[in-house]
């Protein structure tokens, strides 16, 4: 019987041979309760920010976020088994086969069930780890490292906030289509359209 062909990722690259970003699929639709559990912890998501646009090995990720090897190594296992994380290379590395991670997807679209989130939803999630991530980096770079933030309101049409809705997801899209620069900086981009609290909806304009 024939032998199947060796994939990209199982084939062992020589310690000179570079390793190189795959095209990662747009987005992923993650709504799984053993992908909800991969991703509540939060050094696995760190882990997933950092491999979202470079592949690394579990060392070089435990160097990033001040780790032991062995700990990424079990959280890339946790990642892998939910579809989150995959190994798109093998290298010789110092006469040892190093593994290289990526994310699965560019994006992932959270999509969990309120009995799988509690009384946590899911973009209060991401809410709350866009302003740790922003307050990190305001630690050392401080008011510089925020290039523009704001809250506005408006009272809008639901056809209204569907437009603008729309030119956000596409707005995101072009970002994460942007062509890396080789010396450029990492930035964050988060977006969010949503009603504001109640105490705003009264519209007083009724009754003048």
């Amino acid at each position: 019987m024939a032998t199947p062909p060796e994939s990209a990722s199982d084939a062992v690259l020589p310690e000179e041979a570079p390793v190189v970003m795959p095209e990662l699929p747009m987005r992923l639709q993650v709504n799984t309760v053993q992908q909800f559990k991969a991703m509540g912890d939060p050094l696995r998501w760190r882990i997933l920010n950092l491999i979202q646009h470079q592949p690394y090995t579990a060392k070089q990720i435990a160097e990033r976020l001040k780790a032991s090897p062995g700990t990424i190594g079990h959280h890339l296992q946790v990642l892998e088994a939910s579809g989150l994380a995959q190994v798109v290379a093998r290298r010789m590395v110092h006469g040892i086969v190093a593994k290289y991670y990526t994310r699965t997807a560019r994006i992932f679209m959270l999509d969990f069930p309120s009995e799988v989130t509690g009384n946590t939803p899911t973009s209060l999630k991401i809410m709350t780890d866009a302003r740790t991530e922003m307050a990190e980096a305001m630690e050392t770079e401080g008011e510089d490292a925020v290039l523009t933030s704001g809250l506005p309101h408006m009272r809008l049409s639901p056809e209204r906030a569907k437009i603008y809705m729309e030119r956000l997801q596409a707005l995101v899209d072009d970002f994460l289509q942007e062509t890396p620069a080789p010396d450029g900086q990492m930035y964050s981009l988060y977006t969010a359209l949503f009603k504001a609290p109640s105490y705003l909806q009264t519209n007083d304009q009724k009754k003048l």
